[in-house]
């Protein structure tokens, strides 16, 4: 069975090591790459969720290596902040889903 890894803040790392997931403490961009890097290349990594701020920090041609890699599906871990001007609630990870599955999905708002 394929791993989930996180890449976050460390200030949030040990609530994702508590819940049992793999966990990489990043204190920039440039640690957060190196780490990024490292993990598209395990093949027992399923799934990569890395700080959204880290993440839109990754230079072109970083970001083309990672989006065209045949390993793990890397997804932006959303800060719980709107990211664009007007973007609904639960935005953040509806994009996240239909990156990861292809598909655009919604949710019924109560």
């Amino acid at each position: 069975m394929a791993k989930i890894a996180v890449i976050t803040q460390p200030a949030l790392a040990a609530g994702f090591t508590l819940a049992g997931v793999d966990c990489y403490a990043a204190s920039s961009a440039v640690e957060a790459k190196k780490w990024l890097l490292m993990l598209v290349q395990d093949s027992s990594v399923g799934i990569v969720a890395i700080d959204a701020g880290y993440l839109n920090a990754l230079d072109h041609s970083t970001r083309q290596q990672v989006d065209g890699n045949l390993g793990p599906v890397v997804v932006g871990l959303p800060s719980g902040l709107p990211t664009q001007a007007g973007e609904r609630p639960g935005e953040q990870i509806i994009e996240m889903i239909r990156r990861a599955i292809g598909f655009r999905i919604s949710f019924k708002q109560g």
